[in-house]
């Protein structure tokens, strides 16, 4: 069963729901845009022996609005304040995408709040990064992700928006919508507009706009993951299937690291399987690190 709760930063009141204490904190952060409920797949399994505490991000979900502020080193501070004032002991953090970037970050500033840190499909390559969220493609569509998020639209009205936005060129010239794409389904498009109609539509003010660089001004990911002290997990997605963290980065991270570790799951896509619930893959990576610690 899980208990829905608040915390204040002190800039800010986070909502997120926590699991019975099975075991040792293990935090779940997850992407941008995004809400707690993506982790609801993997909650039960994990809640077995840890006590699961996922949060939605500041701008997100129920958690509180702070316009203006919804900077990697915002959600960095989040983290942090979360883990030293919220627990009681040492957590693992699970970071779903860009949030790995905040985990390794948060994980380098306050190391004795860390048990471990598992990045998930993180785009550790902050060039690669920044090139990304500066293309055309990128730009466009988190700009109408924007448009659709600051609309009055019911999340009936946005899931149909949302299955028509186009998802990028097929390989004969062809451009589908989302609604087309395999696996898609109107669920999973209700789902995302939920995530949409929750969300402050400031948090997409650079992703909107082209502003990559000046959105990860002061991030510096070398020197993060030098200060980290704890293992490391790195979930990379199938590079088939367009993962966010490539391959060459990630074997470059679990050089840089004191102790990394670097799985590739075969066959899912940058979710990770949390947007299928095909998630058996995750689960044993997950598993087989959390064992470890």
């Amino acid at each position: 069963m899980l208990r829905e709760c608040k915390f204040d930063t002190g800039e800010v009141v986070l909502n997120y729901v926590e699991s019975a204490p099975a075991g040792p904190a293990l935090v779940l952060l997850h992407g941008i845009p995004g809400r707690w409920q993506e982790f609801l797949p993997i909650i039960p399994a994990l809640g077995t022996r840890w006590r699961v505490c996922a949060i939605d991000l500041r701008g997100h979900g129920a958690s509180g609005r702070v316009p203006g502020q919804y900077l990697p080193e915002n959600y960095i501070r989040d983290t942090v304040a979360f883990l030293e004032r919220g627990l009681t002991e040492p957590a693992v953090v699970f970071g779903m995408s860009a949030s790995g970037l905040g985990a390794l970050c948060a994980a380098a500033r306050c190391p004795g709040r860390f048990r471990g840190v598992i990045a998930g499909d993180s785009p550790i390559d902050l060039e690669a990064l920044v090139a990304w969220m500066e293309s055309t493609g990128f730009v466009s569509h988190f700009a109408a992700e924007r448009d659709l998020a600051g609309s009055r639209l019911t999340v009936a009205e946005l899931a149909e928006a949302l299955g028509d936005l186009p998802a990028g060129a097929a390989e004969d010239g062809s451009i589908p919508r989302y609604r087309d794409l395999p696996g898609r389904d109107e669920l999973q498009l209700r789902g995302w507009a939920q995530t949409l109609s929750d969300l402050d539509p400031d948090v997409l003010a650079h992703h909107g706009t082209g502003r990559g660089r000046v959105y990860l001004t002061g991030i510096d990911m070398d020197a993060a993951m030098r200060s980290v002290e704890c293992p490391v997990l790195l979930v990379q997605a199938d590079p088939e299937r367009g993962s966010l963290m490539s391959a060459d980065a990630a074997t470059r991270a679990t050089g840089i690291l004191a102790d990394g570790l670097q799985v590739v799951l075969t066959g899912h896509g940058h979710s990770l399987g949390l947007d299928t619930w095909q998630t058996a893959p995750l689960l044993a990576a997950l598993t087989g690190f959390l064992e470890q610690l």
